[in-house]
């Protein structure tokens, strides 16, 4: 199966659950039953880690002071470490979703669908009321950030003022906690300057539970764009509370255009998106096109509903545009055919196939409907005299 993603979905990052791996772990590993020490250093590997060199860290650790050296279930699960840390995988965005598959999948999702003795059919309609609420809470959820602006906890920051107008409801309240968080929980440790330009911060949490763990936060003071070492934006599309700390502490009365995804915003839905980075192949490159066209397309027949003049406008809109390209599709033909040498040019004169008769069918007249019939009779009969 991985094998099978990696050639057919390029562009999907393969993990393993860490709910398996962590229920297969006391078995395997049996200090994980009496030493905690063991236990919180693997489960660290596990989500905790914000790049490889502090999950080396907590590995050594765990196999010193459980003296795992010998471990083999250890030894093929470190061979495999990408595909189940979350400390490989900073460079993807995954909306902080873990790979795990009981929560996050088809099972979490269709668990009150169905039953494991319902019948195909009781299954399919369980799914269809699944989607059917699924696009109901999405259509009051638009409803929602239609009705006017969201009541700000702090309403005189000026980065809240400026996210609650462009985010959605649900993703501006994640950034407001991002943005709480950063202020009253993280402290700038030191500041060093590189040059007048580049600044870097050293940041902490004012929780006890993350100990003596450091955040680098590298600033631009001129385009005041920023990345921290926990890779929070690239992860989760929203930038955290490390980087959110330094804009409060700089006095940055607006975020970068960069850091606000559209596909987070509440317009989303209103324009075509369509990926930065470009597929490997062309084949998903026109998937894609094809696939954000249609569903565009479709959500404007459905606003158009009701409204006589702008069906129409829509209707002469796309014959315009249908005209216009014909034209740029014929240019190009015309442009690719002249770029072609003369000496490379076949002519090809296509010219009707010959009349046969298909292989079985006699080279004898074909009877009417009629003859059939009346041959038939004249045996019919002559049966009926020879038996009588």
């Amino acid at each position: 199966m991985a094998v099978a993603i990696e050639r057919v979905m390029t562009k999907t990052r393969h993990r393993l659950c860490q709910w398996h791996i962590s229920k297969k772990a006391p078995s395997k590993v049996p200090s994980f039953n009496h030493d905690r020490v063991v236990r919180t250093c693997f489960y660290n590997c596990m989500n905790k880690c914000d790049g490889e060199d502090e999950f080396n860290r907590y590995w050594h650790e765990m196999i010193e002071k459980g003296c795992l050296h010998e471990n083999r279930w250890l030894k093929d699960l470190h061979n495999i470490r990408r595909k189940w840390s979350t400390a490989f995988n900073k460079d993807v965005l995954d909306l902080g979703i873990l790979s795990t598959q009981r929560s996050e999948s088809a099972n979490n999702c269709l668990h009150g669908c169905s039953k494991p003795t319902s019948a195909l059919v009781e299954c399919f309609s369980g799914m269809k009321k699944l989607v059917s609420s699924w696009r109901r809470n999405e259509r009051d959820e638009d409803y929602k950030c239609k009705q006017g602006d969201v009541c700000l906890r702090y309403k005189v920051s000026f980065l809240l003022k400026q996210t609650s107008k462009q985010y959605s409801r649900k993703m501006f309240a994640f950034f407001e906690k991002n943005f709480m968080m950063g202020v009253l929980g993280v402290n700038v440790v030191d500041e060093n300057k590189y040059d007048e330009r580049n600044i870097l911060y050293i940041t902490t949490h004012n929780d006890p539970a993350d100990g003596d763990k450091r955040w680098f936060v590298s600033y631009d003071s001129v385009t005041n764009q920023a990345q921290c070492s926990c890779r929070g934006f690239e992860t989760k599309g929203l930038l955290c509370s490390h980087i959110l700390r330094i804009y409060n502490l700089r006095n940055v009365r607006q975020i970068p255009g960069p850091y606000v995804l559209k596909r987070f915003s509440m317009k989303a839905k209103k324009d075509i998106y369509l990926p930065e980075s470009i597929p490997s192949t062309n084949y998903d490159s026109d998937l894609i096109f094809r696939n954000e066209l249609m569903r565009f397309s479709y959500d404007l027949a459905r606003r158009v509903e009701g409204c006589t003049i702008a069906k129409e406008h829509v209707v002469s809109s796309i014959n315009v545009l249908s005209k216009q390209i014909d034209h740029l599709i014929d240019d190009e033909e015309k442009q690719r055919n002249n770029d072609i040498p003369e000496s490379e040019k076949v002519t090809v004169t296509t010219k009707d196939p010959p009349l046969k008769r298909p292989k079985g069918v006699s080279n004898a007249r074909m009877k009417a409907h009629w003859e059939r019939g009346r041959r038939q009779t004249r045996i019919t009969s002559s049966y009926l005299l020879f038996n009588m």
